[in-house]
């Protein structure tokens, strides 16, 4: 009994051993990647121990991405990636099979839309300058004076009147006049990577937290060769969080 006890446990730690690891080794050996997070449902709250994350590739404009072929849920999808000047790596197309001679990550369709809507909203600063914004939903009509909270993309995070006391808490402060709004219908597919969580001190989370829903967070992911991911690090304000 006793030896069947002991043979028990170090099969346990043999087990644990390997797939640290085998972790490390992903991590050593992965071909490094840095993406640009984006904001999380407000529900979804920081948990105390680790902070769901959301990506710009989380959310495919499969139209935009010249995609001939369809996706339902629970399909695998290989999101081809490219980067411009030393920013972080976004979605250039997407395929059902695995790509050859480029960089691509791997994911799972969650969800997939036939025709999802977004829109285009022309507003008209203070200033006299006019300005296209991108927006996932609208509940104002044309003439009405708001201040929009944007990423730093030009997204709408969030509208407020323009007259009242409410400030952005996160994104740039936009003040104007909406001239137009604009209904886009597109085929959608949202995407999960294995890499939406991520495990941090106590006490760092908020300001984690903040700057993703800003959209000023970036994550470090390490690749496989069949373009599995793996959180590395977080790089907030210049400084990384590992």
């Amino acid at each position: 009994m006793r030896l069947r006890f002991t043979a028990v446990i170090l099969l346990q730690v043999l087990l644990l051993v390997g797939i640290i690891g085998y972790r490390q080794y992903w991590v050593i050996t992965g071909d490094r990647i840095l993406l640009k997070s984006a904001p999380v449902d407000p529900r979804d709250i920081f948990r105390g121990d680790y902070v769901t994350l959301a990506y710009e590739i989380s959310t495919l404009d499969l139209d935009k991405l010249g995609a001939g072929e369809r996706f339902k849920r629970n399909d695998t999808i290989y999101v081809v990636l490219d980067r411009k000047d030393d920013g972080p790596h976004g979605a250039a197309a997407v395929s059902s099979t695995i790509p050859s001679g480029t960089k691509f990550i791997q994911g799972r369709v969650t969800y997939g839309e036939e025709r999802a809507v977004r829109y285009e909203v022309t507003v008209r600063e203070d200033e006299g300058k006019a300005r296209v914004l991108e927006a996932r939903w609208v509940s104002y009509k044309e003439g009405d004076r708001l201040m929009f909270c944007l990423d730093a993309d030009g997204r709408v995070l969030a509208t407020h009147g323009a007259d009242g006391e409410a400030r952005c808490r996160i994104g740039e402060a936009l003040t104007g006049m909406v001239e137009a709004v604009k209904e886009i219908k597109y085929r959608q597919a949202r995407v999960e990577y294995g890499i939406e969580q991520f495990f941090v001190e106590e006490g760092r989370g908020r300001a984690i937290e903040t700057a993703r829903n800003a959209s000023e967070l970036k994550v470090e992911v390490a690749l496989r060769k069949d373009g599995k991911g793996l959180v590395t690090g977080l790089l907030l304000d210049g400084k990384w969080i590992r």
